[in-house]
């Protein structure tokens, strides 16, 4: 008789292995059984990339893909760089051929930092010319080259582009050709290092892409960049660059659209322009009730308490995320945060005092909070004024990493802290440790922290390789 394992359907045991973090483990979940095995393998071509260590090819999928041509149709992400297409004639031919295989190829990333990344790049380009891509990233340091960008000119289709490139400048006027192929397909696009590209090109590139929905934009004068978004009414997402300010500008007469998601990148060396950063993001951000999440990629700054308020009287009801990783707030701001954005399920800042009264007493309102991160910073004096009135902030990161990140057990606030009445949070992280709770069945070995009737714990687990990421 068949064994429990080989009799389950395919499609329950796949959402079960795609919760394996990595292929040894989907490799080794395919030597189970036949059943397995037909649901791993998919799984372990899914995404392919080849291994290099300095150049240097130690490994590339293509040879396996070429030995066993059906698991070509596995094949929906590839990752390629210009060193293994360099690195021998035959690799190369051998890297264009499997890559013809897979069919069913939805994105593709190609990485190369030389400058002969034109020569690389060609053939691998006119493979990708012939499959059905949906998206595509290219990050080079020197550009692709102009022959590169005459066939990129001809591709369609594409819902997703990133392109990131010193040459960028360049490659964006060659990009008013192909805006207007990508114009009824594409949702996303990221175009870093903008730098140099006048306005009126930029804004012609977009005024062809009216659909787009998310758009990721660095190295922009941040002038252009409502001009930018009144041509794009679709757009719900915006991640952008802030430099500072040159002379006044002027918002466009078109209306804006109604962005859902806002992230603001900024250098510690545009400090000086603080006013103008606050009084710019909120005009990018017009119509009340909109916004679900901001974040703020910028260290060493203090948020003012009157742009928090200023928010939140706008979008308070719609806000679900708010994350400024190591920008603080002040334990005011953070009241407000809790207790008038009643959607609130993620919270990440810095903080002047890590009192866990104070903590517990601010966040008491916020009953969907689900994430709380606290992250630290130092802020220098001189960047918000004389020295005299900057709060002594720097012993903030010595005094966490003692308190918290040393510590062995869980510390008795965090499961206090998740286990108040009403309360939905379930991760706290201090710096580089966070804390997950959750229920679990309760066991002999196990010491609960609160039990309920039914024999269940709640138990709370540490991590100390936890660390940060930027929310989309």
């Amino acid at each position: 008789m068949p064994s429990l394992l080989d009799i389950l359907p395919v499609e329950l045991i796949q959402p079960i292995l795609c919760q394996l973090g990595n292929k040894h483990d989907l490799t080794t979940a395919a030597l189970v059984c036949r059943s397995f095995n037909y649901a791993a393998t998919p799984l372990i071509y899914r995404k392919i990339d080849a291994r290099i260590e300095d150049d240097e090819v130690i490994l590339h999928p293509s040879t396996t893909l070429l030995q066993r041509s059906e698991l070509a149709q596995y094949v929906l992400h590839v990752s390629e760089r210009g060193a293994a297409m360099r690195s021998d004639p035959r690799m190369a031919q051998d890297i264009t051929a499997a890559l013809s295989l897979c069919t069913n190829l939805v994105s593709v990333t190609w990485e190369d930092d030389d400058e002969a990344a034109e020569a690389a790049f060609m053939p691998f380009l006119g493979v990708l010319r012939t499959l059905p891509l949906k998206e595509f990233t290219i990050r080079t340091l020197y550009g692709v080259g102009d022959s590169a960008w005459t066939l990129l000119n001809s591709m369609t289709g594409l819902q997703r582009l990133s392109v990131c490139s010193l040459g960028l400048g360049k490659s964006l006027r060659v990009l008013q050709g192909w805006a207007a192929q990508l114009g009824p397909t594409l949702r996303y696009l990221e175009l870093g290092c903008c730098f140099g590209v006048p306005s009126t090109t930029l804004i012609s590139v977009f005024s062809q892409l009216p659909l787009l929905r998310s758009l990721r934009i660095l190295r922009v004068p941040n002038a252009a960049i409502p001009s930018i978004l009144a041509c794009l009414p679709n757009l719900i997402a915006l991640d952008a660059g802030y430099y500072r300010q040159c002379g006044n500008y002027d918002l466009p007469l078109t209306p804006l659209p109604h962005l859902q998601q806002l992230t603001i990148q900024a250098c510690s060396q545009d400090a000086s322009g603080f006013d103008e950063l606050w009084n710019w993001t909120c005009s990018l951000i017009p119509h009340e009730g909109s916004l679900q999440s901001f974040s703020l990629m910028f260290s060493k700054i203090a948020i003012p308490l009157s742009f928090i308020t200023r928010l939140i009287r706008s979008h308070g009801c719609s806000l679900t995320q708010f994350h400024v990783g190591s920008a603080q707030v002040t334990p005011e701001a953070l009241i407000y945060l809790c207790r008038d954005c009643p959607a609130l399920a993620m919270l990440g800042c810095s903080v002047a005092s890590l009192d866990m009264q104070t903590i517990a007493k601010a966040v008491e309102p916020a009953k969907n909070l689900r994430t709380l991160q606290f992250v630290s910073c130092q802020i220098q004096a001189g960047v918000f004024g004389s020295a005299d009135t900057v709060p002594r902030y720097h012993d903030f990161s010595r005094i966490m990493y003692e308190r918290y990140s040393r510590r062995n057990a869980v510390p008795a606030e965090v499961k206090t802290l998740m286990l108040r009445p009403g309360s939905k949070l379930r991760t706290i992280a201090f710096g580089g440790t966070s804390y997950s709770g959750k229920w679990v069945r309760a066991t002999p070995g196990r010491g609960p922290v609160s039990q309920i009737e039914d024999g269940l714990v709640f138990e709370v687990v540490k991590d100390n390789k936890h660390s940060y990421s930027r929310l989309a």
